[in-house]
């Protein structure tokens, strides 16, 4: 049987071991000791502050939702 596809990219939590910059906000500072969202894409590690990360998962938990929602209608019919 084929391996399936993974829908999710690599994600975790992570303590910062150092001063880092939110991706979505610059302007947004991750200090040294705080929880940070990293996502790993195509060899990259992208950090991201609780206040993002929150957006971040709020947004795939819709989209995902939306994606459930249209795999249980049957086809043809209109929701």
């Amino acid at each position: 049987m084929p391996k399936l596809k993974r829908l999710l990219v690599s994600a975790c939590f992570e303590t910062a071991q150092r001063r880092r910059h939110c991706s979505r906000n610059q302007e947004h500072v991750i200090c040294q000791g705080d929880k940070c969202l990293v996502i790993k894409e195509n060899m990259s590690k992208n950090n991201y502050c609780m206040e993002c990360a929150a957006l971040i998962l709020r947004k795939a938990r819709e989209e995902l939702n939306r994606l459930a929602g249209e795999l249980s209608v049957e086809p043809g019919v209109e929701p």
